[in-house]
């Protein structure tokens, strides 16, 4: 693509090419698109194409993103890309100002919920919009009046997070004047092997697959699948049957009102093979119960959660001579956090649906009662209903990890860290 400067020298820029599917929006393109997109379908580049295009005639560019960290390899990108025919160049503002007279500014959501909200742009594109909070908001007060004066228009891309605004986007683009929307795949991109998309159909839960790749819209509620096939082992099995296999163990801590799960997993035989439920009991007496456990089965090690008392438990479980293994952190146990909880629940869902991973009958009510509900900022939050439990839940995450996953500490390893106090703040 080529462009004359004031001074009549010809600058060059280079675009990626864009495959049929790209070029299928981009020919239909209305005022306002709604663009509903499986992962690595190529949204990014069509994105960037259209805005490139547009400041090339001269008009200026807004591009909202979710969050800073989201729009940074954007913006690295179209800089590059619009180097040879920038004019002027701001990285604290993050505007590009082109020889056309074109302009870019990049926003992000996170560090102003109003961003934007006194220019004027010929078009704004929303990127990652499945995960913009309170999305139709933000377009009804603060983007929708930036398009007035030069009539621009507006695309939203994004990737299925729920039925959120997002989706009501799409939704009542269906039939609107002015609105056009498009559903694509990632099997839509010609560059990412289908051999390839498969092996994720195999390895995602179904939910995930449906969303991140087949950009299908989800509802929200119950999470795990498969579970008359898993959740049916009707009591615990002796270790005789199991001499010679590698077990771990994994617990959900609880005192009071909530119950500790502790449990037992077979790697050779990929089930749980023995496993306690309790409450109101002390945790001199809880890690009693642990450590019987633990010698039964000749377990060679032991994942305990580490929120809340996880802490001196850990300790004391390890300078008994148990081996804890460590957390996706590298840790001792498992510290439940925000970032690694989604994860941890979709590796015991894909063990259902791909790995006919055997549990407890009992847990069968937990397991399907336990939802996913998309909140406002886009993200999933995992959990058990109002007023029920979810111990059964995480002790059976932390088990399949704990089973699929290597590492442990001695009291040794431990003792290195320092005093309860030093490790438990380096553990926050």
């Amino acid at each position: 693509m080529t462009n004359q400067s004031a001074s009549d020298a010809t600058k060059v820029i280079t675009l990626p090419r864009l495959h049929t599917a790209q070029l299928n929006i981009k020919q239909g393109l209305r005022r306002f698109n709604v663009l509903d997109c499986g992962r690595r379908f190529g949204k990014n580049i069509l994105d960037e194409d259209i805005a490139i295009k547009t400041m090339l005639e001269g008009y200026p560019v807004g591009w909202f993103e979710p969050t800073y960290k989201y729009m940074a390899p954007s913006w690295r990108e179209i800089r590059s890309v619009l180097a040879p025919i920038t004019k002027d160049r701001s990285e604290q503002e993050r505007r590009i100002e082109i020889i056309t007279g074109g302009v870019l500014e990049m926003w992000s959501f996170d560090s102003n919920p109003d961003a934007g909200r006194s220019r004027k742009y010929k078009l704004a594109i929303v990127n990652e919009a499945g995960l913009v909070s309170r999305l139709m908001e933000i377009w009804n007060t603060s983007i929708r009046a930036t398009l007035a004066d030069m009539r621009g228009g507006a695309i939203f891309s994004g990737t299925p997070k729920g039925l959120n605004d997002f989706y009501k986007l799409y939704s009542m683009a269906e039939d609107k004047e002015n609105w056009a929307r498009w559903k694509y795949s990632t099997y839509d991109n010609p560059h990412i092997p289908r051999d390839e998309i498969d092996d994720l159909k195999k390895e995602l839960p179904g939910r995930v697959y449906q969303q991140e790749i087949m950009a299908d819209f989800v509802e929200d509620g119950g999470f795990f699948q498969n579970i008359d096939q898993c959740a049916v082992i009707e009591k615990p099995d002796d270790p005789l049957n199991h001499r010679g296999h590698r077990k771990v163990m994994a617990l959900d801590w609880g005192q009071s009102n909530d119950f500790t799960v502790q449990g037992v997993g077979c790697r050779e035989c990929n089930k749980v093979v023995d496993w306690e439920r309790f409450n109101q009991m002390d945790y001199t007496y809880q890690r009693e119960k642990v450590k019987t456990m633990y010698k039964r089965w000749d377990c060679e090690g032991v994942m305990p959660e580490r929120n809340s008392m996880g802490v001196p438990n850990i300790e004391i479980l390890a300078q008994d001579g148990l081996r804890v293994l460590s957390g996706t952190d590298g840790l001792p146990g498992f510290n439940m956090t925000a970032s690694n909880k989604p994860p941890l629940i979709q590796g015991l869902a894909v063990s259902f649906e791909h790995d006919n991973f055997q549990v407890p009958k009992e847990a069968s009510d937990e397991l399907r009662s336990f939802e996913v509900l998309t909140m406002a900022s886009g993200h999933p939050r995992f959990s058990a209903p109002d007023g029920r439990h979810d111990d059964w839940v995480i002790m059976l995450a932390i088990l399949r990890h704990a089973m699929t996953a290597g590492g442990g500490s001695t009291w040794a390893d431990i003792e290195s860290l320092g005093s309860v106090d030093d490790y438990e703040s380096k553990w926050k």
